[in-house]
């Protein structure tokens, strides 16, 4: 973060990686590299949310609460993407909305924590792969998205 925007009232959060690749990229090296950035950016603002991205791949989704904890205003950025697991190609709009209220809903609540770190979703990717499927089952999906 450059010194000029660390007073700016503009200056929300700073997200320090987007999206790691599990398991290239290890925890340890993912906690060493959050902590450094944490501390970069305190050094120059006190008010800014420090966003930390979660690892796509193999990866448990609260794997950075214990460092997140000992963050003041930190947030766990969380995504989802239906587009890149094969077992979406087959299924009815009916059937993606069905996962997301019964897959989806659950992953979110178990990264939603009364006394864990802030989490958001910071991509959900509802992609469906039925050719000429009608709009408005479409939209639906994409709508169910957002009421989770």
């Amino acid at each position: 973060m450059h010194f000029r925007y660390a007073k700016s009232p503009s200056l929300y959060a700073v997200e320090l990686l987007n999206e790691p690749f599990s398991p290239s990229v290890t925890l340890e090296t993912l906690n060493k590299y959050y902590k450094a950035g944490y501390e970069a950016v305190r050094k120059h603002s006190s008010t800014a949310y420090v966003v930390l991205s979660n690892r796509l791949g193999p990866a448990d989704p609260r794997e950075l609460f214990p460092l997140a904890n000992g963050f003041q205003r930190s947030v766990i950025d969380v995504h989802y993407y239906n587009l890149f697991n094969d077992m979406f190609y087959n299924m009815t709009v009916q059937q993606n909305i069905d996962f997301i209220y019964n897959n989806r809903s659950s992953e979110l609540t178990y990264v939603t924590t009364s006394n864990g770190p802030l989490t958001f979703v910071g991509k959900f990717i509802q992609i469906h792969y039925v050719y000429f499927a009608v709009t408005l089952f479409y939209s639906k999906a994409i709508l169910v998205t957002f009421l989770i």
